[in-house]
C-alpha cells in the first residue's frame, strides 16, 4: 500500500482499561521510530473530531476496548465489515458520538480510509482509576507487536529504538 497511515489510540485515561488504546500509541511513540508517512494520535475521547484525522488517510488503525465476552485481556480485529455488528446508538448531543458512530460519519462525509482496521482488547475494569489491569498491560504488548506485522505487511516499516543501557 505505502501511502499516508493513520495509528489512533482512543479512550479514556480515568477509566483504567478504558484508556487501552491511548497507552498503547504512546508506547508505539517511545518504542518505535515512525516513519514520516505514519501518523500517530492519542485520541482520548475524539468522538467525532476523530474524521478530521481520517482524511487522505490509505489505512487507518483504530485501538480501543470492545465490550464482548471472550476474556479480558483478548485482542479482536475488525475490519470497515466487521462494523456492523456494533449498534449505533442515538446521541443525545454533539458531544455524545461514540467511535462507531464517528466511523459511520466519516464514510457517509466521504473521508473513510481506503483500508480500516479496528485493534479491540477485551477489558477487565472500567471503573474509575488510572493504569491497565493485569490482562491488558499484558495485552499491550501483544497490541504493539500486531501493529508493527499489519503496519510492515502494508508497506509502512516500523524500526525499534535502541533500548538504553
Amino acid at each position: 500500500m505505502k501511502g499516508k497511515a493513520l495509528v489512533v489510540g482512543v479512550g479514556n485515561l480515568l477509566l483504567k482499561d478504558e484508556g487501552f488504546g491511548v497507552h498503547v500509541v504512546r508506547e508505539l511513540e517511545n518504542r518505535y521510530a515512525l516513519p514520516p508517512e505514519l501518523e500517530v494520535v492519542d485520541g482520548g475521547c475524539l468522538g467525532l473530531s476523530l474524521i478530521d484525522y481520517l482524511r487522505d488517510k490509505d489505512l487507518a488503525v483504530v485501538v480501543d476496548v470492545v465490550a464482548e465476552s471472550a476474556p479480558a485481556g483478548t485482542l479482536l480485529v475488525f475490519d470497515e465489515e466487521g462494523l456492523s455488528r456494533f449498534e449505533v446508538l442515538r446521541p443525545r448531543s454533539m458531544h455524545d458520538f461514540g467511535l462507531v458512530e464517528a466511523l459511520r460519519f466519516a464514510e457517509f462525509a466521504g473521508v473513510f480510509p481506503r483500508k480500516l482496521r479496528v485493534l479491540a482488547a477485551v477489558p477487565r475494569d472500567l471503573s474509575p482509576g488510572l493504569g491497565l489491569s493485569p490482562p491488558l498491560r499484558e495485552a499491550l504488548d501483544r497490541a504493539l507487536e500486531w501493529l508493527e506485522a499489519e503496519l510492515n505487511r502494508e508497506g509502512i516499516p516500523l524500526r525499534r529504538r535502541e533500548a538504553c543501557a
